[in-house]
């Protein structure tokens, strides 16, 4: 197709109303886009019909057209578009034009598994899990592909950073500090699975709480429960009044609570009042869990 040809096929996918604030922009930038897509990916795919409703389908999205016509970038469209065909070359062209962008990331994340990192930005980008589609899908055409893949990949490797700093809190948690008598030391066994089952999703949960911990409640807990330091001590050192310190370790350590009785009731589908005597048990335990699994160095709260 001729940019020309593209143009016509993009707008007759369009609403009237669409189209018609479309004017002259889209013309214009569907003549640059296409020069584009010619010079980087002379061997790619021709576009036509299908790319032009896949662009379509994103321009119709904008609620002010005209202002966001200056921003569609249909070479970056198109390599979305190639890449969420699942075309291997596709996937290729693209990985191949942000590799620097996406190594750079990667070794801001240097205590996971690049590969394990790379493989499952591939899986979300491209693949897409359950009833959910690829997460390219969602990119619109408008603005840089490459700011956008940015964004996508750094929350990506973070939900990774928290979910292996989650496994490795869980794994810290001696199974004594969480040991909670859910029924009074019964000795029926099916009583002992149950309270057995319960330990489990308060060790995950509290873990999983201890994880999403923000910078300054994960320092400050640090401070308090690892180096033994007192409120005014934490107040001097980051020159902030000893009160802020001391509602900051109060509302985490509350919500700590909050969190870990959530996921539990969530992990095992049952009513509240039945963990009330392991959400107990932890909050007599926790500073001595909390000393044991905050050892790394503090982050800048």
């Amino acid at each position: 197709m001729t940019p020309a040809e593209l143009t016509e096929e993009i707008r007759r996918h369009l609403a009237p109303g669409v189209r018609a604030a479309c004017g002259d922009a889209l013309a214009a930038r569907i003549e640059v886009g296409m020069a584009a897509i010619a010079q980087q990916w002379p061997h790619g795919p021709a576009p036509g019909a299908e790319l032009a409703a896949y662009a379509a389908e994103r321009i119709a999205r904008q609620d002010d057209l005209a202002s966001a016509l200056p921003r569609l970038r249909l070479d970056d469209l198109y390599l979305a578009w190639w890449a969420c065909r699942g075309d291997d070359r596709g996937i290729a062209a693209f990985e191949a034009a942000y590799a620097a962008d996406l190594s750079r990331l990667v070794q801001r994340f240097h205590r996971l598994s690049a590969e394990e990192l790379r493989q499952g930005l591939r899986i979300k980008l491209f693949v897409g899990g359950g009833d959910s589609p690829p997460q390219l899908h969602k990119y619109g055409g408008f603005g840089f592909l490459q700011n956008w893949l940015k964004v996508t990949a750094a929350r990506t490797f973070l939900d990774a950073a928290r979910t292996e700093r989650g496994r490795r809190i869980e794994a810290e948690l001696d199974d004594d500090l969480l040991e909670v008598a859910v029924l009074g030391g019964s000795n029926d066994p099916r009583e002992r699975h149950e309270s057995a089952q319960v330990n489990a999703a308060v060790k995950r949960a509290f873990a999983a709480a201890v994880a999403a911990l923000v910078p300054r409640e994960r320092t400050f807990l640090r401070h308090a429960m690892v180096d033994h330091l007192t409120l005014e001590q934490i107040a001097a050192t980051y020159q902030v009044h000893r009160t802020t310190v001391a509602r900051t370790l109060a509302s985490a350590r509350a919500r700590l609570l909050e969190q870990t009785r959530a996921g539990v009731v969530a992990d095992l589908g049952i009513t509240p009042d039945r963990i009330d005597s392991a959400i107990h048990a932890l909050d007599s335990k926790i500073d001595l869990s909390l000393s044991r699994v905050l050892r790394d160095p503090p982050s800048a709260p």
